[in-house]
């Protein structure tokens, strides 16, 4: 078991691949939803998720926040679909409030999202999610401009 990890062939569309996938991207959302719901924020908006789902996969750091702001990010083509699956699960809610619409986790979301931070699953990732999550507002990002 503590044989060293060979990954073979190319190494860039192996992690690629990590990122294409709808299982990590799921929990990636859920773990969005679950740092950023709190105190008076009861949902999270699409662009929120979107942005931080962007910004994770660009490796940013959080000190470019104002830079990344600035400039246009886009929505991942399969967000929606994978955003459908986790709502197909049960493991989130979609909310209409006058035809903006939000996202909250249900009680097995929350219990699945406890359940990875309790086992250490992704502790990185989650770590790096904690922080964007904290640290963008939904307020930020109204007057962006977003690709489609």
């Amino acid at each position: 078991m503590n044989e060293k990890l060979k990954i073979k062939g190319n190494k860039v569309k192996v992690f690629d691949g990590f990122w294409e996938n709808d299982k990590i991207a799921v929990i990636m959302i859920l773990l969005i939803l679950y740092y950023s719901i709190g105190g008076n924020t009861r949902s999270v908006e699409l662009r929120k998720i979107a942005f931080i789902l962007d910004s994770i996969k660009k490796e940013a750091k959080i000190s470019k926040l104002s830079t990344l702001l600035s400039s246009p990010w886009e929505i991942s083509e399969g967000l929606r679909k994978r955003v459908i699956l986790a709502h197909e699960t049960g493991l989130l809610y979609i909310q209409d409030n006058k035809g903006n619409i939000s996202f909250t986790l249900t009680s097995d979301g929350i219990n699945f999202v406890q359940q990875i931070e309790n086992d250490k699953i992704l502790p990185d990732l989650a770590a790096s999610i904690k922080l964007w999550a904290k640290a963008v507002s939904v307020k930020q990002l109204k007057n962006q401009q977003l690709i489609w």
